[in-house]
């Protein structure tokens, strides 16, 4: 094979793995965004339940055991 064969084989190859490369990184960043997301949401969650909780609670002893949502979304 001539000289320019091989180097137009290998620029294509390595395009090739960069973009396998691309996007293989690509999806992890999927992945890490949804994990976020689906976080967020269950922190949202956890939030409105600690509100309800409180608006229903007509002593402080009641409101102490709401305060489970709270440290349940801190602990997220």
């Amino acid at each position: 094979m001539s000289a320019l064969k091989i180097l137009f084989l290998a620029v294509v190859i390595s395009t090739l793995v960069a973009g396998c490369t691309e996007r293989r990184a690509n999806k992890s960043q999927v992945k890490a965004n949804k994990s976020q997301m689906e976080l967020d949401d269950r922190k949202m969650k956890i939030a409105d339940d600690y509100k309800k909780c409180i608006d229903k609670s007509s002593s402080e002893e009641d409101q102490n055991k709401c305060e489970a949502y709270r440290k349940e979304a801190d602990a997220l």
